[in-house]
């Protein structure tokens, strides 16, 4: 996994108990997720992280700062975890001035207000693969 309990407290100043196995894992998979279009290895993640650098599709190397960018948003997420009893939240609405984006019934769900700011590090590290793949 791309975080441990202790880089969770020194990130978000909360206590390592409360990045259980199952939060990080959870949270993990749900990094890979938000991450897009990447291959998954036999690892079952679509990072590799079993040594010192990272790597993403075999040969591309995860620099410095989308590494802290992963790990700091999957520590929100697990503090927003922990807030909402291990459960993710969402919004029901986003407004931006003159547009909104509202949930609706079976849609996909909003990031939590909690998570804008880490998702904001994410997206600016460039990690986010976008592409569609063959």
């Amino acid at each position: 996994m791309y975080l441990n309990a202790m880089e969770y407290a020194s990130i978000t100043g909360s206590p390592a108990g409360d990045a259980t196995y199952s939060r990080i894992y959870q949270a993990c998979k749900m990094l890979d997720s938000r991450i897009g279009n990447y291959a998954v290895y036999d690892s079952g993640w679509k990072i590799d992280y079993s040594i010192t650098t990272w790597y993403v599709n075999g040969l591309t190397e995860v620099m410095e700062d989308q590494k802290q960018a992963i790990k700091i948003w999957i520590a929100n997420l697990i503090a927003v975890f922990v807030i909402n009893g291990s459960m993710p939240s969402a919004t029901k609405s986003v407004t931006l001035g003159r547009f909104s984006v509202n949930k609706g019934g079976a849609g996909g769900a909003i990031l939590s207000d909690e998570m804008g700011y880490a998702d904001s590090i994410l997206i600016s590290s460039g990690i986010i693969n976008r592409s569609v793949m063959l």
